[in-house]
């Protein structure tokens, strides 16, 4: 082999070695770019703020005494579109409980645990907490007695112990709107009920709907809410 035949082989050897290098580099770019881009979207900062709540459904007292021995709640958790439900259940049941051993006006105690975790963006839609109260006879025959509805609470920094937690929340029984119902229904012993009891928790939507307050029911609920001051929410307690 001659030197300039020599010479022309290094120089295409090396042509070779930087076309195999360039694939190379150009992987190593791209990894580069989406390790800067994860990283971009760790240090990026919530967009939105979580509530977490936390207590029970405590009891329910009716002045004049339940209708029937036994009582249960079914109760929901209602919100806005906006809101996600990151942890916990979104229904319930409580068991049958009576204070028939007691007198007949005594608070009725379930103690039922609460504890959900919401993360939403916009404070529009809070949650709401939607109980329907039953009744039970001796004889297994459920009968509605009322339903009661409350705001999740925005602030509870307050120890656990402190008595200002408990909320109470009024018992409303549905009354038929007119004579011919009222019989109906006594005939039939059934008492009236609302088709989609999530009307109450707008005030335009159960305009016209005629209730009685038949008791009340307590709840003991705290709140710990985490990011809202980050987006422009300064809340106090």
């Amino acid at each position: 082999m001659s030197g300039y035949d020599a010479w022309n082989s290094i120089l295409g050897n090396q042509t070779t070695g930087s076309k195999q290098e360039k694939p190379k580099q150009m992987l190593m770019k791209i990894n580069k770019e989406l390790k800067c881009a994860k990283e971009a979207m760790d240090s990026k900062p919530t967009s939105y703020f979580s509530l977490s709540i936390t207590g029970q459904i405590v009891s329910a007292t009716f002045p004049l005494g339940p209708d029937k021995e036994f009582v249960f709640l079914r109760y929901e958790l209602v919100a806005g579109s906006d809101w996600q439900l990151s942890s916990g259940p979104q229904h319930g049941l409580t068991q049958l409980a009576t204070n028939k051993h007691g007198h007949f006006n005594e608070p009725i105690v379930f103690n039922m645990p609460i504890e959900v975790t919401y993360k939403s963006t916009s404070p529009f839609g809070w949650p709401q907490l939607l109980v329907s109260v039953f009744g039970r006879s001796g004889m297994g025959r459920e009968v509605l007695l009322g339903y009661a509805h409350i705001h999740l609470p925005v602030f509870g920094s307050r120890p656990a112990t402190d008595e200002s937690t408990e909320r109470e929340a009024s018992i409303l029984l549905p009354k038929c709107p007119n004579m011919i119902a009222d019989v109906t229904s006594w005939l039939l012993r059934r008492e009236p009920e609302l088709k989609d009891p999530k009307v109450l928790l707008n005030s335009m939507t159960c305009k016209g709907l005629s209730m009685e307050s038949y008791g009340s029911l307590k709840f003991q609920l705290h709140t710990m809410m985490r990011g809202a001051r980050k987006l422009g929410y300064k809340w106090h307690a």
